[in-house]
């Protein structure tokens, strides 16, 4: 799991395990301990590292759409 701040948001990237040897990407975006969004399984990666460094991308993004909407 990768854990960062993000523009007042903490933003979480998980690897789960997908049976196949790959790990599932998914994303999680709080604040003031409250879950603001949970992805569904946003790819699936050969690495660990890489499933949640897609994770941490795309709450970075669901943050920056929810900060500036247009």
């Amino acid at each position: 799991m990768s854990i960062e701040k993000y523009r007042g948001y903490i933003i979480e990237g998980f690897a789960k395990p997908a049976g196949s040897g790959e790990f599932a990407s998914l994303g999680r975006v709080t604040k003031d301990r409250h879950v603001i969004v949970e992805s569904e399984v946003l790819g699936l990666y050969e690495r660990n590292e890489d499933a949640q460094g897609h994770a941490i991308l795309w709450a970075q993004d669901y943050v920056d759409r929810l900060e500036n909407p247009h």
